[in-house]
C-alpha cells in the first residue's frame, strides 16, 4: 500500500468519536426546545442553552480541523466567521479621534460632551454592554451549523426526529395551556400569549412558525431515500407519520390562529407535498404522495369547520391597527442614520425608545422590529446586510448540488430555512435559541449536500 494512501486512512475519525459527536447534538438540540423559546427576559435559560453548546462547538471544531473536513465547506465557514466576528468588532474600543467621525455618532458625543467624557475611547456599538450580550447567543446556532457540517447523513436523518418529537410534545404542552386561559404552569414564560397554545416558546407566532419549518423535514424524513427506507413497509409507515405530523400541524396552526401561520400554512403545505413527490420516485410512493395531500385537506376542512371565525377574526382589524408597520419607518431612519456599521447588535431595544415619538408610546413593548431583516439593517448595517447576501447568494449555488445530488433531506433542510425567512418578514423567529438553532442544523446539512457521508469527505475524498 502506497505511504500516502496509509496516512489518509489514519485520518479517518474513530466511530466512537462520531457517535460522541452525534450525543453532544442531541443534547444541545433537547436543551434549545425546551429552554431556548424566548428571546429575553430569561437570561438563566438561556445561558444554559449556550453553555451547553460550548462542548458541541470544541468537539465538531477538533473534528472539522483535524480530519480536513474543513476543506469543503470553505464558503460557508467564511460567512459564519464572518457573523461571528461582527459583534466583536463592534465591542472594540477606538480612539477619542476616531470614533467621533463614524456617522450617526453625534447624538452620542453631544451626550458624552454634557458629561465631560468626549475625549475617551469608546467602541462602534452605541451600548457594547449590550452587543457584548448578544454575542454568546450566536453559540447554539454556531455549534450546531459545525456539528452538522461533520455528522453522517444517517446521523443526521436520526436528528431530524428529535425537532418533530419537540414540536409535538410543546402541542401536548398546549393542550394544557388551552385549559389554563388565565395563565398557569403550563406556560413556561412570566411574558406570553396567555389564552394560545404557545408550547415552548412565549411567542404563539413563534410556536407556528416551528411548525411550518418542520414540515418539509417530517416529509423528507417519511419519504426519505435511506437505505432502511428502501423497504417498504417502512418507507409507507415513514410516509403516514409525516402525514400525521403535518395534519396536526394544520389543526394547531389553526388553534393557534397566527396570522403569519395561517398565511404561510398553504404554501408550506404544498411545497412540503411536492419535496415528497420529487424523493420518492417510485408510482406507490407518489400514489401515498396524492393521499397524503387528502390527509391535507382533511385537515384544513376540520380547521374551517371548528375555527374559521375566530381565524378571520384575527384578521377583522386590518394592516392599519398594526404597529409594527408604523413603527418600521421609524426603524429605517434609525437605520440609515446609523450607517455603515450600524448601532451594535443586540442594541435595537434601546436605540427604537430613543426615536419613539410619545404618539407611539403605549403599553405594548415592542421589542423587536418585527422584521428580522430591518433589525439587522438597524445593527449591523451595510456589513450585515453584505453578509446576509453573500449567504443568499451561496444557499442558490447550494440549490444546484442538491437538484443534481437528489438529496432529499437537504432539499427539505432548504425549504425549512425558506419558510423561517418567509417568517422573519413580519416577525423575529431567528431571535430565539430554538429557531435559530433550527435554521443553523438546517444550514449545515445543505452545507453537505452532494457529499457521500461525513467520514468520507473528512478524508478529502
Amino acid at each position: 500500500m502506497p505511504r500516502h494512501a496509509a496516512t489518509r486512512n489514519s485520518a479517518r475519525p474513530k466511530a466512537q468519536e462520531h457517535w460522541g459527536l452525534f450525543a453532544a447534538s442531541f443534547v444541545v438540540i433537547a436543551v434549545a426546545i425546551l429552554l431556548g423559546g424566548a428571546s429575553r427576559e430569561n437570561a438563566i435559560r438561556l445561558a444554559l442553552v449556550e453553555l451547553t453548546s460550548i462542548p458541541l462547538a470544541m468537539l465538531a471544531l477538533r473534528h472539522l480541523i483535524f480530519y480536513g473536513a474543513w476543506k469543503s465547506a470553505i464558503v460557508p465557514l467564511a460567512i459564519l466567521a464572518s457573523i461571528l466576528l461582527v459583534p466583536i468588532l463592534q465591542i472594540v474600543p477606538l480612539p477619542p479621534d476616531w470614533w467621533p467621525r463614524l456617522p450617526g455618532q453625534t447624538p452620542r458625543l453631544t451626550a458624552l460632551g454634557f458629561a465631560g467624557m468626549a475625549r475617551t475611547w469608546r467602541p462602534i456599538s452605541l451600548y457594547p454592554s449590550a452587543t457584548l450580550a448578544a454575542l454568546p447567543a450566536l453559540f447554539p446556532p454556531t455549534a450546531l451549523f459545525l456539528a452538522a457540517l461533520t455528522l453522517s447523513e444517517d446521523q443526521a436523518r436520526r436528528l431530524a426526529p428529535l425537532w418533530i418529537g419537540g414540536a409535538v410534545a410543546g402541542l401536548m404542552l398546549g393542550i394544557f395551556q388551552l385549559a389554563m386561559p388565565e395563565g398557569g404552569p403550563a406556560y413556561l414564560y412570566k411574558t406570553t400569549n396567555i389564552g394560545s397554545v404557545v408550547g415552548f416558546f412565549a411567542n404563539h407566532n413563534h410556536e407556528a412558525g416551528f411548525l411550518l419549518a418542520l414540515m418539509p423535514l417530517a416529509v423528507c424524513l417519511g419519504g426519505g431515500r435511506s437505505e432502511r427506507s428502501e423497504k417498504g413497509s417502512l418507507r409507507v409507515r415513514g410516509i403516514w407519520l409525516a402525514g400525521l405530523y403535518l395534519l396536526l400541524a394544520i389543526v394547531a396552526l389553526g388553534v393557534i390562529r397566527s396570522r403569519a401561520g395561517v398565511i404561510l400554512a398553504a404554501p408550506a403545505s404544498l411545497g412540503s407535498l411536492m419535496l415528497l413527490w420529487w424523493v420518492s420516485p417510485s408510482r406507490g410512493a407518489r400514489f401515498l404522495t396524492i393521499a397524503l395531500g387528502g390527509v391535507i385537506i382533511l385537515g384544513v376542512a376540520a380547521v374551517a369547520l371548528f375555527a374559521l371565525t375566530p381565524i378571520l377574526g384575527r384578521f377583522a382589524g386590518g394592516l392599519s391597527q398594526e404597529f409594527r408597520f408604523e413603527a418600521w419607518p421609524l426603524v429605517a431612519r434609525a437605520a440609515i442614520a446609523a450607517l455603515p456599521f450600524g448601532s451594535g447588535l443586540g442594541t435595537f431595544d434601546r436605540v427604537f425608545r430613543a426615536v419613539e415619538p410619545l404618539a407611539l408610546v403605549a403599553r405594548v413593548y415592542f421589542n423587536h422590529a418585527h422584521n428580522d431583516f430591518l433589525e439587522l439593517w438597524l445593527e449591523t448595517g451595510l456589513v450585515g446586510a453584505a453578509l446576509f447576501i453573500a449567504f443568499l447568494v451561496w444557499l442558490m449555488a447550494r440549490m444546484r448540488v442538491i437538484k443534481s445530488s437528489r438529496d432529499g433531506l437537504a432539499a427539505g433542510a432548504l425549504l425549512a430555512m425558506a419558510i423561517l425567512l418567509a417568517c422573519s418578514v413580519v416577525d423575529y423567529p431567528l431571535r430565539t435559541e430554538t429557531l435559530a438553532t433550527l435554521f443553523a442544523f438546517c444550514a449545515g446539512i445543505v452545507a453537505r449536500a452532494g457529499r457521500e457521508s461525513a467520514p468520507e469527505a473528512a478524508t478529502g475524498a
